[in-house]
């Protein structure tokens, strides 16, 4: 894959900034993804620096909106015809309640619907790549987490870790909903990665004081970025990992999700809905007819 693309959402700091270094390493042309000009700006040029690696690019888009996703993925198209590798990564947390310019809960949006999407309008690059792998960046929140259906945006009875639990249930679910649909020899992969606790800046960005003293509470023992970042790439590029789509892998190894992770019917219900939230329908042709 020394010839490859990756494109990696959130890559400006924490995970994805380390996952980027690793893959331009590797030899990959990265497309990584972030939201203010300024830091993009200044990831790009030290990535290039510290992987060798001068095919580094830092794009801007802010994830929170379902028009710039769009907007994201045509750039990538631009830019290449074929994606290897996509890391969903980017995330946030937030203490209080706060919606998107399309009007849903900001966690929810930017932790699994800008990845569903993304996806979804890249699944073309992804299959004319053969053999590629989606990566979508989960964590062991999920465990505590539930959908709530009636209620995903939480407009009764927001809490800031009842929200990041959700979402990061629903990037287990939309994995292995993934996994089941995609089929054929050059469909891609599809792995969801518990990185660890990690210690990272996701809980500062755009948050108050009391947020970003819960996150650091939450994480304050956890690892590396560049730790964490050794597991996500080894899922993006290792060819033992190929044979296992559709799995929750932790430090290298394949791990069982919550019980809630593993229901197919919470899985299919949760596509269809990130299909209508989004507007973003997947091409039938890359499709397996899993739920008859």
């Amino acid at each position: 894959m020394s010839a490859g693309v990756a494109v990696v959402t959130g890559a400006t700091s924490g995970i994805g900034r380390e996952t980027v270094r690793v893959l331009a390493a590797d030899g990959l042309r990265v497309l990584g993804v972030g939201r203010s000009a300024e830091r993009c700006r200044e990831a790009e040029r030290d990535l290039r620096r510290w992987s060798g690696n001068a095919e580094v690019e830092i794009l801007v888009a802010d994830l929170s909106s379902l028009e710039e996703v769009r907007r994201l993925a045509a750039e990538i198209l631009g830019r290449t015809q074929a994606v290897d590798v996509l890391v969903n990564n980017a995330g946030l947390f937030t203490l209080s309640r706060t919606v998107t310019v399309d009007g849903i809960e900001t966690q929810l949006a930017v932790n699994w619907l800008a990845a569903f999407a993304l996806t979804g309008l890249l699944l073309e690059p992804l299959r004319r790549a053969g053999s590629a792998r989606v990566v979508n960046i989960s964590s062991g929140s999920h465990y505590a987490g539930r959908m709530h259906w009636d209620d995903l945006g939480l407009c009764r009875g927001y809490r800031g870790l009842k929200a990041y639990d959700q979402s990061k249930l629903a990037m287990v679910l939309f994995t292995a909903e993934l996994a089941r649909r995609l089929h054929g020899p050059d469909a891609p992969a599809a792995f969801a990665v518990d990185p660890g606790l990690v210690k990272t800046d996701i809980g500062s960005k755009g948050t108050n004081a009391l947020a970003r003293l819960v996150w650091k509470l939450r994480t304050g023992r956890g690892i590396s970025a560049g730790e964490a970042a050794q597991s996500v790439a080894w899922c993006a590029l290792d060819p033992l990992a190929a044979r296992r789509s559709g799995c929750y892998w932790k430090e290298r190894r394949v791990e069982i999700p919550s019980a809630l992770a593993r229901d197919p019917v919470s899985a299919r219900r949760l596509w269809e809905m990130g299909e209508r939230m989004s507007g973003v329908r997947y091409p039938l042709v890359s499709l397996h007819a899993a739920h008859p």
